[in-house]
């Protein structure tokens, strides 16, 4: 096309910005390669990384309207796209005709360093707990990265999750109990029926009081889980168990609230047991 064609499309509103240097048709919502596209357009030297690889990878990661390209050297904003620089190693990056982005490995590491604590840790949990990208292979990605900023944040999360994606949202439920002062319980603990049969392990258990804590969530677990979950609550209820169980959101956004139901399912215990 002529320069003169592209300045007819605009001038009618054919043809809008998308980022950069990048326009598309009017009538075609931006996918995934959106941003991949408007960056090799507008710095064909430049990698799409962050969330904008992360959307290509078909992550969830939040959306802010910015296509994040990694540079060689500085570059000013353009257009609904933000220059980065940090190290990148070639074998970290997938190339195809006119585009580059971060490979899916290097996405997750960058995300999980990037994001605010909240988004790092739904990031990582949906990552492990679908098997997209092993432990194993973040841990080694992060290894070969030891000087990268954001690493203090990476290395929390990774050994939050050595020994299973749930593990960050235990510790979040094992903090408010701390915070709040509650005490008489043990984590991990073996859970056995009346005739000495395991039914499994608490995520947290009042020994005394038989009260146990679950953390679960189908968004997390999946279908299967799900079921087998409330399979098993139901074997721990019929063995005199009282279970609570809490989601992500509870433990995130509802914090006062597992503690008031805690509190409030000890007291009561308590007193079934004086009585």
């Amino acid at each position: 096309m002529t320069v003169e064609q592209v300045r007819h499309r605009r001038r009618i509103g054919l043809w809008v910005p998308q980022a950069g240097s990048a326009l598309r048709h009017r009538l075609h919502e931006p996918g995934a390669w959106a941003d991949v596209h408007a960056v090799g357009l507008t710095w064909p030297d430049a990698v799409t990384c962050l969330t904008s690889a992360g959307r290509f990878h078909g992550l969830p990661v939040p959306t802010d309207d910015t296509a994040y390209a990694l540079v060689p050297h500085s570059r000013t904003s353009r257009l609904a796209m933000r220059p980065v620089r940090y190290a990148l190693d070639p074998s970290d990056v997938l190339r195809a005709p006119d585009i580059a982005v971060t490979t899916l490995v290097r996405t997750v590491l960058d995300c999980i360093g990037w994001l605010p604590t909240r988004a790092a840790e739904e990031l990582l949990i949906w990552v492990l707990t679908r098997r997209i990208v092993p432990h194993d292979q973040l841990a080694a990605a992060l290894d070969r990265q030891p000087g990268l900023t954001g690493n203090p944040a990476r290395r929390r999360l990774l050994a939050l999750t050595a020994d299973g994606a749930m593990s960050v949202a235990e510790h979040r439920l094992h903090r408010i109990l701390q915070r709040a002062g509650i005490t008489g319980w043990v984590a991990d603990e073996p859970l056995v029926d009346d005739h000495g049969r395991v039914i499994g392990s608490a995520d947290v258990l009042f020994p005394v009081e038989r009260l146990v804590l679950e953390v679960d969530g189908m968004a997390y677990h999946g279908e299967s889980r799900f079921q087998s979950d409330r399979t098993r609550q139901n074997r721990l209820v019929t063995a005199g168990y009282t279970v609570l169980r809490f989601t992500w959101a509870d433990l995130v956004e509802r914090p006062d609230h597992v503690r008031r139901q805690v509190r409030a399912a000890l007291v009561r215990l308590r007193r079934l047991q004086v009585g």
